[in-house]
Order: structure tokens, then sequence, then C-alpha cells
């Protein structure tokens, strides 16, 4: 954070940023913005000099040919997003971003793809598909007294195999989730979390965009106070998407096969 300023670091949004994943960073930002803390966002493209220093790691959804094309350049920044991991620093991993964040990515056909390592889990293509409405109660920290009942969306055909001691993201409600031998979803290491829920989830879930900000902001030694008068409107917006999911979810595709 330079000069009261919190660093959002978006890694690869064109090759991992398929399912609106940009609304993850713009819900970051108008959050921060309404508790006056300025924001800077910075992409970062594969070649490109990867920033010394981060307050918050964003990484989207897209496809294993996505993942494919990048390469080294995994490997190259897999230390410096683990040590960012490591300091504090809040990494948001969300759909095949998620995947990637992991040790490695098996695929159905071919060779394993490495993964950045945030997460010492690893993920697994070939499970069962699941589209469908998402309902998670979260292990995430948030504010004092927040709800921990989060709702997305997911589709994804992954197993997620956590290694011993990993804390899920979330237990299921209602989805597929990591589909590992038990009703959890996504994994938490330190203030950074992977989720396969889209949505995306930060703009459908304020409480949760608000734990990441507190997260980033401790870190730096500066209390983040959410404002509900002047997020009235988003919050509003948020609460009527999360209803109709509710109403929805029992009448959601299950599985396809």
């Amino acid at each position: 954070m330079t000069a009261d300023r919190l660093t959002i670091l978006h890694v690869y949004p064109r090759q991992m940023g398929v399912s609106g994943d940009r609304g993850n960073v713009v819900a970051l930002v108008r959050r921060a913005e309404a508790a006056d803390i300025a924001t800077e966002v910075v992409e970062y493209a594969p070649g490109d000099a990867l920033p010394t220093a981060a307050d918050v790691v964003v990484v989207g959804n897209g496809p294993l040919s996505a993942m494919r094309s990048l390469g080294a350049d995994v490997a190259r920044i897999g230390a410096p997003l683990r040590d960012f991991a490591a300091s504090g620093v809040p990494v948001v991993a969300v759909g095949g971003g998620f995947d990637l964040a992991t040790n490695e990515v098996v695929p159905t056909e071919g060779s394993p793809v490495a993964g950045f390592g945030v997460f010492d889990a690893r993920a697994v293509r070939g499970a069962e598909r699941r589209v469908n409405y998402f309902v998670l109660d979260t292990r995430y920290p948030l504010l004092s007294g927040a709800s921990k009942r989060l709702a997305g969306f997911e589709d994804h055909a992954t197993r997620i195999e956590l290694a011993a001691g990993v804390e899920p993201f979330a237990d299921v409600v209602s989805g597929g989730g990591n589909q590992a031998g038990s009703a959890v979803e996504g994994a938490v290491a330190g203030a950074s979390f992977g989720t396969h829920t889209q949505g995306p989830i930060l703009p459908l879930n304020p409480q949760l965009t608000d734990g990441v900000l507190s997260a980033a902001t401790t870190r730096l030694g500066r209390e983040y106070v959410a404002d509900p008068e002047r997020t009235a409107t988003i919050d509003r917006y948020a609460r009527e998407a999360r209803a109709t999911i509710d109403r929805y979810v029992d009448k959601a595709f299950k599985r396809i096969a």
C-alpha cells in the first residue's frame, strides 16, 4: 500500500477472466472507495515484471487451454505469489484460477499443469460435472456479525484434493463443491481463499468482499470500516440476487453427464 492506496493485482485478466471475473475486482474497488480507501488496479500479463508489492491478488476463471498457454510463466511467478499469501496478502482465486493456484492441475488427457502452489491441494479433472446454483456456509473470517451464508453458481468437472490439514473455504449447503468425499468447497490458506463459486462471487456476497478488504488493511495497520449508507444500493442488488438463487436452488441443474 503506497501513499494510502490499496494495490489490487489482477493476474492474467485476459487468459483467466471468462466468467465476469473483473466484477470481483470492481467489487473490491467500489467497496474500498465506500470506506474512503483509494485503490490502484495493476493488471499482470504473461512476461510482465510482477510487482514486488500488492495488497490483494485476484485470479479469475479460465479453461485448461488457457492454463497450458501460460507455459513457464506460471512457474516464474508462483514463488512470489506464494510469498504474498504467506505474508498475509489475500489471494482470491476463482474457478480455473483456483485450480491454477493449487500445486497442479491433472487433466483427463496429457501432462499435468503445474500450479502456483498457493493452496496445498491438487485439481483433478474428470469428476462429475456440476452445473447449479451454489449455497455455502463459509469458513473464511468475516467481519463480526456478518452472515457466513454465501450464494453463487458453480460449473466445473473438477475434484479438489486437499492436503492434510488444509481448511476448506466453506461447507456445502447445496451444490457439488470439491467432490472429494465430503461436502466442502474450496480451500483457505491464511487470508487467501480459492473456490469454484462464480457469479461473480464478491459482488454477490458483499460480506466476503468486506472480509478480504479487512484482511488486506489489517495487515497494513489500518482498520477497515464498511459504510452501510454508502453501500446500500449495491447491498440491495446483492440481496435480491441471492434471494433469487435461494428461490430456485432446488430447480437448477444438479449434474450433467
